[in-house]
C-alpha cells in the first residue's frame, strides 16, 4: 500500500471539493439536518470559494492519498489567512479529515507532523485548531499530540451555532 502527503494543484479544486464535501458530512452526519450541510457546504466549499482559498498565498492545501485515492484533506493557515486573529507568532490547522476507513493508523499525525514543520519553515512558534466540544474522538487525539484547550469560540453550520473548543500547542 503507498500513502502520500501531497499539496493540492489549484486545477484540482473539484477533487477538493468532493473530499471536503464527503468527509464532513461523514464526520457530522449523525448532528445535522440535510438543510443545514446544504447551507453550510453552499457557502463553506462551494468552488469559487474553494478556489480563491486554494489560491491564497497564506493558505497550504494538502491530499492524503492511498493507492493514488484521496482519503484524506488539510488546511494551514498563517498570518491574515486565519480565520480568527490569533497574530503572528500562530499557524492555524483550519481543516482537517479523513474518510471513516482511513481514520487511524497514524495518518491524522502526519497531517499534525506537516503542520508543525511549516509552522517552524514560517517561524510561528504555536498552532491552534477548533474542535466540535463534542467530538470526542478528536479531542483525544489532539490532547495526545499535546494540544490544550484555551478558549471556546462559535462555529456555524447552516442554522445552527455550536461551540468549537480551541486548542493550542506551543512548539
Amino acid at each position: 500500500m503507498t500513502e502520500i502527503i501531497r499539496q493540492v494543484k489549484k486545477e484540482e479544486v473539484e477533487q477538493l471539493h468532493a473530499i471536503a464535501k464527503r468527509t464532513f458530512y461523514e464526520t457530522f452526519k449523525e448532528s445535522y439536518s440535510d438543510k443545514d450541510f446544504e447551507a453550510f457546504f453552499a457557502s463553506a466549499y462551494n468552488i469559487e470559494q474553494l478556489e480563491k482559498e486554494v489560491a491564497q498565498i497564506y493558505s497550504f492545501h494538502y491530499f492524503y492519498e492511498v493507492n493514488s485515492k484521496i482519503v484524506g484533506y488539510l488546511k494551514l493557515d498563517i498570518n491574515d489567512a486565519q480565520t480568527e486573529d490569533k497574530g503572528d507568532d500562530y499557524l492555524e490547522i483550519q481543516r482537517i479529515y479523513f474518510g471513516k476507513a482511513y481514520q487511524g493508523g497514524g495518518r491524522g499525525k502526519q497531517f499534525i507532523e506537516l503542520a508543525i514543520q511549516k509552522a517552524i519553515k514560517y517561524h510561528k512558534s504555536k498552532v491552534w485548531l477548533g474542535v466540535w466540544k463534542h467530538n470526542l474522538q478528536a479531542m483525544d487525539f489532539y490532547d495526545k499530540m499535546d494540544f490544550h484547550v484555551t478558549v471556546t469560540h462559535e462555529f456555524y453550520t447552516g442554522d445552527v451555532i455550536d461551540k468549537d473548543l480551541i486548542m493550542e500547542k506551543v512548539l
